[in-house]
């Protein structure tokens, strides 16, 4: 019994220790997982703050649902963005075969004309009938037809040209000038013919320049309508 009490006795304070040790132990693991969790915490938090601050800069909150969003709606804008240039570039083919300038078929006009018109008033003109009449030059148009009058109290003439760019407002001044100076003369004159010029047609349209001094001009449109390429 002494003996059993005595190795009892002697036994305690080292059991004593080794459950102050494990309670210390315990102690050290616990603080050990507590600042873990803190330093996860804490390391989310920075996560999530520098995120709404970059979020914040870019005008964006820090959600899934805000990000997709913008995605969604730059796909409509797309399809949006992508009817309105379709619709304004067939707008713009079809608004083009209206407005583009038709090229006309020179041989062709003059047969037409030819067989419209009344040769016992006009006559073939030519490049010196050309600057007689307008002052102009062979080398500022491309093509022409001309019918100028045989006579000059008369009013009746044809002028259909194509200009080089750089000559077509000079021309159409020199047109225009000539107009002018036979309608003084006709005035007083020569009524008939000032009547035929107070009715003729000067036009531009592109390079060319049509001039139609005749007793009867739908005639002469028509022949250069039929005459388009």
């Amino acid at each position: 019994m002494d003996k059993d009490f005595e190795k009892n006795t002697s036994d305690s304070p080292k059991k004593a220790e080794n459950i102050v040790e494990k309670m210390d132990d315990n102690k050290k693991t616990n603080q050990q997982n507590e600042q873990k969790v803190n330093f996860e915490q804490t390391a989310r938090l920075r996560v999530i703050k520098s995120e709404d601050i970059e979020s914040t800069r870019k005008g964006k909150k820090v959600s899934n649902k805000m990000i997709r969003k913008p995605m969604k709606m730059s796909s409509i804008y797309k399809k949006k963005y992508l009817i309105l240039w379709l619709t304004v570039l067939f707008v713009f083919i079809i608004a083009y075969q209206f407005v583009k300038v038709k090229d006309i078929d020179f041989i062709k006009l003059d047969n037409v004309i030819s067989k419209k018109i009344d040769f016992a008033t006009v006559e073939k003109g030519d490049d010196l009938t050309l600057r007689k009449l307008y002052g102009i030059s062979k080398i500022e148009v491309e093509r022409y037809i001309l019918y100028a009058p045989k006579s000059n109290m008369d009013a009746n003439e044809i002028l259909v040209l194509k200009c080089k760019p750089e000559y077509a407002d000079s021309i159409m001044n020199r047109i225009q000038n000539r107009v002018d100076s036979q309608s003084n003369s006709f005035k007083n004159y020569a009524p008939a013919q000032y009547e035929i010029l107070s009715k003729s047609e000067l036009s531009k349209k592109g390079d060319y320049i049509y001039f139609i001094s005749y007793k009867d001009v739908n005639v002469i449109n028509n022949a250069i309508k039929n005459s388009y390429k």
